[in-house]
Parts: structure tokens; C-alpha cells; sequence
């Protein structure tokens, strides 16, 4: 079971965005969208994806709480 499923639609977008400043600097505009960037959230896994979730959170990028369970 992907661990997407767990996170918050906030939480989702934002690591959607991350993920995209990400692949955009070394993939054509083509394939910047939702389902590549969640390729990439996958790969990372969620302790990566929780800790930039939470950098997300204290640079006030995104208000709320962390939460990824495995």
C-alpha cells in the first residue's frame, strides 16, 4: 500500500509542488504533473517525505501537522 494514501490533501499538494521544483530543473515541461511527481514522492519514501514536510511546516510554507503513517 503507497503511503499517499495517508497524507492529507494539503500535505499531498505540497509535496507535489517540492517534487516538481525538483524534476523540473532536469525534465522537459512535459512531464510536470501530478502523477510524475508522486512517482518521485515514492521513490523518496516517507521518512524523506515527512521531513520535508516538516521543513515545510516550519518555514510556514504550510500550516498544520505532519502526519505519514506507514
Amino acid at each position: 500500500m503507497s503511503f499517499l494514501t495517508s497524507l492529507s490533501p494539503d500535505e499531498l499538494r505540497a509535496l507535489r509542488e517540492v517534487a516538481k521544483r525538483v524534476f523540473i530543473q532536469y525534465n522537459p515541461p512535459e512531464f510536470y504533473n501530478d502523477r510524475e511527481a508522486d512517482k518521485i514522492i515514492e521513490a523518496m519514501g516517507p521518512e524523506v517525505m515527512e521531513k520535508r514536510l516538516r521543513h515545510l511546516i516550519d518555514t510556514k510554507v504550510m500550516k498544520g501537522k505532519t502526519v505519514v503513517q506507514v
